[in-house]
């Protein structure tokens, strides 16, 4: 195949080392390897919006936790099935957090 055409990146050093490190991993040249992943790479785009709900709802609960904590400072009563009933709730949304984002991982190159 006839490869005439040129395309110049502008990259930093560290990028230029993590690009040669990779293609040296891939037993390719640095024009291979960016050439494979521009022709048959795939770039993944991810909808980070429940990410940031949850992020709002751990927040929401660290706060009912602190005041939780601030009321058991101060000696007041603090009810076993309260504390339960918390605890049960972070759970939940640990639980739904890691099966959102269990699916981002990827193994890279």
């Amino acid at each position: 195949m006839n490869r005439d055409n040129f395309i110049k990146i502008r990259v930093s050093a560290d990028e230029m080392s993590a690009i040669k490190h990779r293609a040296e991993a891939a037993n390719m040249s640095i024009s291979s390897f960016l050439r494979e992943l521009a022709l048959n790479g795939k770039i993944i785009l991810y909808d980070t919006e429940n990410i940031y709900r949850f992020n709002q709802l751990m927040r929401s609960i660290g706060t009912n936790i602190n005041q939780i904590a601030m009321v058991v400072n101060s000696e007041k009563k603090v009810f076993k099935g309260d504390i339960d009933s918390l605890r049960r709730e972070v759970e939940k949304i640990s639980n739904e957090f890691h099966s959102y984002i269990s699916p981002l991982k990827s193994q890279e190159v």
